[in-house]
């Protein structure tokens, strides 16, 4: 009977530590996806107002929408976008110390067929909000 309570608790440990795992890529991931449904819509002084105080300290929202409404008026709309890559990054080049989540992304949009996009994700005050976006478009 030991032996089995031993078995139990390390596969219960197991399947807690896969699914806390899991949980810390999904909640990021899904707050990526969101503030990119915000750009696909044309609300980008909502994207702005949405991302990390990091992000709202590198860019006034007027120089954002600006840049953005002319980088997609070039690409096009969304045709589809997948999630190429989830990873957990700790000080990456260009950003203050810290924990990171990357999502990378592949997509296509009407006038561009091949792009890859990265959102670099942090928690604060609770939330996962967009620290920096970075795509890139051949030719653009």
């Amino acid at each position: 009977m030991k032996g089995f309570l031993s078995s139990l608790t390390a596969v219960t440990v197991s399947a807690m530590l896969a699914v806390s795992a899991r949980a810390a890529t999904e909640e990021p991931t899904s707050s990526a996806w969101q503030w990119l449904g915000l750009l696909d819509g044309g609300k980008y002084a909502e994207s702005w107002a949405d991302g990390s105080s990091l992000f709202r300290a590198r860019i006034t929202e007027r120089s954002w929408e600006s840049k953005v409404q002319i980088f997609r008026d070039a690409v096009g709309t969304i045709v589809w976008r997948d999630v190429l890559d989830v990873s957990t990054v700790a000080d990456p080049p260009d950003l203050p110390r810290g924990q990171y989540t990357v999502v990378h992304y592949q997509s296509r949009f009407t006038n561009q067929k091949d792009c890859h996009e990265k959102v670099f994700l942090m928690l604060e005050g609770g939330l996962w909000r967009v620290a920096t976006y970075d795509i890139k478009a051949p030719g653009h």
